[in-house]
């Protein structure tokens, strides 16, 4: 029996041991957090498939408050497991979700090409390969699969699909791949491909509005934007409809920000906190301190508004984010970067990639389609 053979019969001894350690009563509390979210504060689940496929998420990608997983404090405590199989479970980490339309059988293995990502993909089973006769070429199948050495393990429950239905698989495909662009950038090419559209579209967007940053009131946010977009593709589109459900009801201006590397992004009130910045006295009155306060505190803000205010404003800096946050031996040029990772933690972690989504040709047309 080769590495893999072991490694997949290993799987499902190894899961059960994980599922058992996941219910000590260290993790109780994140545990009842996480599954009151997904189903519910009066957890009913009818559907054991989901309830299944949230356990797999819980051990493999819940992230506890230190940032580990569940299977990085069980690799702690297990420090007899052999080195491949120690290796095996820290790849489990890195899951992934695909909708997969399968291409063939290879022995044990079945071929299929993940929808989203594009790749080539042979996948294990720990139940073994007679499951894939129920997964003939042709059809689709949608599941989560783990590395083992060069090949896939199917985690989790698997939902097949026939072949009938493939103009509903596309569709649902391509809603996850725009949904979730981190999925689609799992290949390389991908990745260079989405690297350089984020370059055209923030040079369409300089050759448009003069500049990479544009500050427009909330009312003519829609028009501006569909101007941009029939700008860049040469009137075949206005692009995707602004919306402006986000903005907080009080908000008079939105900042349009098209960075290099990060992208673009939309910043409420952003005149207010330019206004702050060239003005550290406005941050004395309550709407310029909260419009900061909330650049600062709010998960859905990124750091790139502050860092430009920042540098833009050497001489005023240390005065306004000493007002916003009441500590006045704060100095930027030394606390600065610390404080945006720590309020910012979640986009420090994240990896550095387009914030463009690059779909391939079957999927953007499975999206026209359903538009």
């Amino acid at each position: 029996m080769d590495s893999t053979d072991s490694l997949v019969e290993r799987s499902g001894s190894l899961k059960r041991q994980l599922l058992e350690f996941a219910q000590k009563p260290r993790f109780d509390k994140q545990f009842r957090q996480e599954i009151r979210k997904r189903f519910g504060k009066l957890v009913v689940i009818e559907d054991e498939q989901a309830l299944y496929a949230f356990y797999d998420w819980f051990l493999q990608e819940f992230r506890l408050h230190d940032g580990r997983t569940v299977i990085d404090c069980y690799l702690e405590i297990q420090r007899n497991l052999p080195d491949a199989e120690r290796a095996f479970l820290l790849g489990w980490r890195k899951v992934r979700q695909g909708m997969f339309e399968v291409t063939g059988r290879d022995g044990a293995a079945l071929l299929a090409e993940n929808l989203i990502d594009e790749m080539p993909y042979r996948i294990r089973a720990n139940v073994g390969p007679q499951v894939f006769d129920q997964m003939p070429t042709g059809s689709f199948i949608s599941t989560r699969v783990v590395p083992v050495n060069d090949e896939w393990l199917i985690s989790g429950p698997v939902q097949p699909f026939p072949a009938i239905a493939r103009d509903d698989v596309l569709r649902a495909a391509a809603q996850v791949a725009a949904s979730c662009p981190e999925l689609v950038f799992h290949n390389p090419a991908k990745v260079a491909a989405g690297w350089q559209q984020q370059r055209d579209q923030q040079a369409a967007f300089v050759r448009h509005f003069g500049t990479d940053e544009v500050t427009v009131s909330v009312d003519d946010l829609p028009t501006a934007m569909a101007a941009f977009w029939e700008t860049y593709t040469d009137g075949a589109s206005t692009g995707p409809d602004t919306d402006t459900d986000w903005l907080h009801l009080s908000a008079e201006t939105v900042g349009i920000i098209f960075d290099e590397t990060a992208g673009m992004g939309m910043y409420a009130d952003y005149a207010l906190a330019q206004e702050a910045f060239d003005n550290p006295a406005l941050m004395r009155r309550r709407r310029y301190k909260e419009t900061i306060k909330s650049y600062l505190d709010d998960d859905s803000v990124d750091p790139i508004p502050l860092q430009r205010l920042a540098a833009r404003h050497p001489d005023t800096v240390n005065q306004v984010f000493r007002a916003a946050l009441g500590k006045p031996a704060f100095r930027w040029e030394t606390d600065g970067e610390r404080l945006l990772r720590e309020r910012k933690s979640s986009w420090y972690a994240r990896p550095l990639l387009p914030r463009v989504t690059v779909l391939s040709d079957r999927l953007a047309a499975a999206l026209r389609r359903e538009n």
